[in-house]
């Protein structure tokens, strides 16, 4: 590498070992004169490449800085790399359609006097007023037929099932692998499935021309198998029937009828392809006009349209309705975002931290570099590159990281498959770890080169400069607080759970049998049901004790001028003794009651003492107005002491009519034969659907566990990552602060020092450490344990129990990396290290 060197007799070049030249020299000529002479020799690529030469020599040089950077930065990587793979093809949703510019969405605007709302699906009359229109090419119209079970011989399968019209394939971009889609979309027997549903049933076998057995909707022939679309799409194409099959379904009762009117729009999505991009304007306006049909006489509602474009449909726009399949919507995105911008911050801090650690022992190179006439934005590139490198890396290995766990079927969504990424995802994820190595480098570059080579190299142990090093310290405490943070919110989410569990078991009667209606009156099924020996009572109801109400109604009180909307429940007399629920006031339903309307209502304690009086004893006998009813309130009810769910207003209100599903109140010990009963009483009664029997308090436990389960996994997961990343960096410190303290560590031992004494001075250093992250982490962890208990009904313990249980797990994790390079220390043997002094 070429140097500068000026003398009195001329100007001559010599070579530096450390490849740095200014990008001019100046220097004297035989007269005496200043003349300046400009070196370009190192600019663009090939100072780009003498970069690279050093940070790989570098790199190699110290393994274990480049072993723990890499390591910790993969991992975190890795898991960006997942979420911003999920991301790019969330946005990317539906672009594999062949005329998506031209392809529009209706919406429905539907306006009342106390609300607006608006939905993604339709009128079905809809699509004959728009086929008239001229800037529409074609329509199509997607009716939801929700989640569907298919019995096989590895068992049930849930299956997402939607019925259209053939030009369903003229619209949209989906192709199939065999069969016939005209003549699939034309019968009312036949049904069309993607390739891993096809999988799932039949194997290898084709499936075409096989039949299967939708519970509740009867045997279909498969009459084609629709490929696997190449990206994401808001589309349910698992199961696709003919409005055909709809209509014949509607007809024999088995799927609820459709009608004709405007004021039925919750169901049916309408599409339409309109013959230019730039025709978007005129259509909307056609749809405008469409606004005077939708009124009906006396109608409290009013509807409007409008068309919203394919490509808008994702990111999902919570405002509207009925959208199901639409994928994240801009919140997720962004809580996405930060997770991954905060993991791999917390990694880079790693780099940090051991880079200012380090920069004692790299600050006489870099005076020498700069003596002999380095610019600090040199210095700065050097360093920067280091980082970067370290940083691409690590994405290289993150993504094998990733493609290799994602494919071996280790996660719980075992049908995921991870792919190469395209040349736009390789982009963003060159860009991601650019960015991520320009962070982690920025800190420790901006210190070196701010370096004097004089006071560098007149004395290099008593450099004030060097005392700005202690700010790696301020990175550790960093991460270890956030480390703590999270773990004192897992411990926290973990007792809740514990304790909701056991409190569940102590308030759930277990001789309740539950039984789904899925859409069937509950009047016949109900008969039956009692009249068997082991069955005690039967109530029927729409929301079993512990869940919270999922109805609404307009509460109206007498002497009160607003009106308030509450809860509610719909149940019957029966309702109070099945689930073993106590009264605080008043009494159970009457007996006496009309069976043409509402006379009586039980309300809980925390809408009782919202009426007049505000106690449970003063609601007894108030009349009061649930939307059009008159009512008085019988009594007030308490609620089970473990609910899943904050406490609301809630009413009790007798209509069996509402009811989703039967409770059946066995004798202790017959629930198994209750259950078995049941199912061959509903395959008597309903031969056309599957039954859903339950136990009642196995039921709750199932789903308690299932949610709180997957929400203690994704903590888990994410607060061990965090610890190990941090631990990673905790270790390479540790294991440096060892090194470089060798002569120290054997001057103590000769001085008498024992291996306790060697052991606590080079973990005291840590020790107060990981005390200021627990000043830092256990109030943030309080505080996101409050957050927690102000939304959940369950009591959320934030004592110092769990406070200090969460500190000490982090504590005992890192004490352990820790000793595990202090302990070496004491090990040192005084001869070995002052042999040479």
């Amino acid at each position: 590498m070429v140097g500068f060197c000026a003398g009195r007799r001329g100007i001559h070049f010599d070579r530096f070992c450390h490849g740095f030249v200014p990008e001019h020299q100046s220097g004297f000529d035989e007269s005496g004169e200043i003349i300046e002479v400009r070196i370009n020799v190192f600019r663009s690529y090939p100072m780009l490449t003498n970069y690279l030469k050093i940070a790989l020599r570098n790199l190699s040089r110290n393994k274990l800085f480049s072993l723990v950077n890499i390591i910790g930065l993969s991992l975190s990587m890795a898991v960006g790399i997942g979420m911003l793979t999920s991301l790019k093809a969330n946005f990317e949703t539906d672009h594999f359609h062949p005329y998506l510019e031209r392809t529009f969405r209706i919406l429905t605007d539907a306006t009342a006097p106390e609300s607006k709302t608006r939905w993604a699906t339709t009128p079905q009359p809809i699509a004959s007023s728009i086929r008239q229109m001229s800037p529409v090419e074609d329509v199509v119209q997607v009716r939801q037929g929700g989640t569907v079970r298919v019995l096989t011989g590895k068992g049930e399968i849930d299956i997402r099932t939607v019925f259209t019209e053939p030009s369903f394939f003229n619209v949209f971009g989906f192709s199939l692998v065999s069969g016939n889609a005209s003549m699939a979309l034309q019968s009312p027997q036949t049904v069309l499935l993607s390739q891993p549903v096809a999988l799932r049933l039949f194997g290898g076998q084709d499936a075409v021309g096989q039949t299967v057995l939708f519970d509740g909707l009867g045997l279909f022939t498969v009459a084609g198998i629709i490929q696997e679309p190449p990206l994401r799409t808001h589309l349910p194409v698992e199961a696709v029937f003919s409005l055909q099959a709809a209509r014949s379904l509607e007809k024999n009762g088995r799927i609820p009828a459709l009608s004709e009117e405007w004021t039925d729009y919750k169901s049916t999505a309408t599409y339409a392809l309109l013959r230019s991009a730039d025709d978007a304007p005129a259509f909307n306006q056609l749809l405008s006009r469409l606004y005077p049909k939708s009124q009906q006489a006396g109608q409290r509602q009013t509807l409007a349209f409008s068309a919203q474009p394919l490509e808008d449909i994702t990111p999902w726009d919570p405002a509207i309705r009925n959208d199901l399949h639409a994928g994240t919507n801009w919140s997720g995105i962004g809580l996405n975002l930060f997770l991954v911008a905060a993991l791999t911050l917390l990694a880079a801090f790693n780099y940090t931290s051991l880079s200012l650690a380090r920069s004692l022992t790299r600050a006489k190179e870099v005076g020498i570099r700069k003596a002999s006439g380095a610019l600090g934005n040199q210095i700065m590139s050097q360093f920067l590159t280091e980082s970067t490198l370290i940083a691409l890396l690590s994405l290289l290995v993150g993504f094998f990281l990733w493609y290799s766990v994602i494919n071996s079927g280790w996660l719980p969504q075992s049908d995921a498959r991870a792919s190469w990424p395209d040349a736009s995802l390789m982009g963003w994820l060159c860009l991601y770890a650019l960015l991520t190595g320009l962070a982690a480098g920025a800190i420790p570059a901006g210190f070196l080169a701010r370096f004097q080579p004089v006071e560098v190299l007149r004395n290099l142990q008593t450099i004030r400069l060097f005392r700005g090093v202690g700010f790696y310290r301020v990175l550790i405490v960093i991460q270890f607080a956030v480390t703590t943070m999270l773990m004192v919110f897992l411990v926290v989410l973990r007792d809740v759970g514990v304790k909701t569990s056991d409190r569940l078991r102590g308030v759930l009667p277990t001789n309740v049998v539950l039984l789904s209606l899925r859409g069937e009156s509950a009047a016949t099924l109900r008969l039956q049901l009692e009249q068997l020996s082991q069955v005690r009572r039967v109530t029927a109801t729409n929301q079993v004790a512990v869940y919270p109400a999922m109805n609404t109604c307009t509460l109206r009180v007498a002497g009160v001028p607003t009106a308030r909307t509450v809860v509610s429940k719909a149940i019957d007399e029966t309702y109070v003794p099945v689930f073993g629920l106590t009264m605080r006031a008043g009494r159970n339903l009457p007996p006496n009651r009309s069976s043409n309307r509402e006379q009586y209502v039980l309300i809980n304690e925390m809408l009782a003492r919202q009426l007049p009086g505000n106690k449970p004893e003063t609601a007894v006998g108030q009349r009061i107005r649930l939307d059009s009813a008159e009512v008085f309130v019988a009594g007030v009810v308490v609620e089970p002491d473990a609910q899943l769910a904050p406490a609301q207003a809630t009413v009790y209100r007798y209509q069996p009519n509402l009811a989703t599903l039967l409770a059946l109140q066995t004798e202790p010990g017959s629930e198994a034969a209750v259950m078995e009963r049941s199912r061959r009483i509903w395959q008597q009664l309903v031969p056309n659907r599957l039954p859903e029997v339950y136990r009642y308090d196995q039921k709750i436990h199932e789903d308690f566990q299932s949610g709180f389960g997957q929400l203690n996994t994704f903590f888990g997961f994410f607060c061990g990552l965090v610890m190990l990343v941090a631990c990673l960096g905790i270790l390479g410190i540790s294991a440096y602060a060892v090194e470089v303290r060798t002569r120290e560590i054997g001057i103590r031992r000769t001085l008498g020092a024992g291996p306790g004494e060697v052991i606590w001075t080079m973990s005291k250093t840590f020790v107060k450490l990981l005390m200021w992250a627990g000043a830092f982490g256990i109030p943030a962890g309080w505080f996101c344990g409050k957050l927690l208990r102000d939304r959940m009904a369950s009591s959320v313990d934030l004592g110092p129990e769990n406070l200090l249980m969460a500190f000490g797990l982090v504590s005992l994790v890192a004490a352990l990396t820790v000793l595990s390079q202090t302990i070496r220390a004491s090990w040192i043997k005084p001869a070995d290290v002052l042999r040479g002094e």
